[in-house]
């Protein structure tokens, strides 16, 4: 996950209440089993847990956005 910091990526990502989504963000750490990203759907930082992320796709977002 490291080779996304500062890449906008989509992620599937399923949450403590087992809702499924899809986000765009923006990646800015990756420690202790935690990634630390920009949300633009939530348009603040949010923490996600590594084992709750289905997948990880690099997306065609606007770096400047």
């Amino acid at each position: 996950m490291e080779k996304f910091i500062g890449k906008v990526v989509q992620l599937i990502y399923i949450d403590r209440k087992r809702k499924v989504s899809i986000r765009d963000v923006r990646v800015i750490s990756v420690k202790g089993g935690r990634l630390k990203a920009y949300c633009f759907q939530a348009q603040a930082i949010r923490i996600f847990a590594l084992e709750q992320i289905v997948d990880v796709e690099i997306t065609r977002r606007n770096e400047g956005a």
